[in-house]
């Protein structure tokens, strides 16, 4: 749950991108900017619904649209669905394909800025943006 400051602070951040504030978009910006986790559609409704609990699904998806469009969040397609990733600084996703747990690697030696420059020598394509994934077992997972 976030506080108050959290939560001015996301309504500021929101209006800022120029996007329009109404409470739903705030419940569902809180649910996710509010959280480091990588989560589903369905885990932010349920988070939201404990708030709001008349939002709809539809709600849901057209404010993570907004939010997608506007550069607050990323998808991240994995096996199992599609999750939320609010950190826009170059990483790793780790991702268990037992259990679906996430985790950021960040990209503390500059490696993945350098593999865009390659990408870019070697096709002549202009990097906008990129993700990173690296499909493991975590240790909860992993065989003993």
């Amino acid at each position: 749950m976030t506080t108050k400051v959290q939560r001015e602070a996301i309504v500021q951040e929101l209006r800022r991108r120029g996007i329009r504030v109404t409470a739903q978009r705030v419940a569902v910006a809180e649910a996710i900017l509010g959280t480091a986790e990588h989560l589903t559609v369905q885990e932010i409704y349920q988070r939201v619904c404990r708030h709001l609990p008349h939002i709809t699904m539809g709600t849901i998806y057209n404010t993570l649209e907004v939010l997608m469009a506007k550069g607050l969040i990323q998808p991240l397609p994995f096996p199992g669905g599609t999750r939320y990733d609010t950190d826009p600084t170059p990483h790793v996703n780790v991702l268990c394909i037992r259990c679906g747990q996430v985790c950021d690697l960040h990209d503390d030696g500059g490696y993945l800025e350098r593999l865009a420059e390659l990408a870019s020598q070697r096709t002549g394509f202009q990097p906008l943006s990129q993700q990173v994934a690296i499909y493991a077992l975590c240790p909860s997972c992993r065989p003993r």
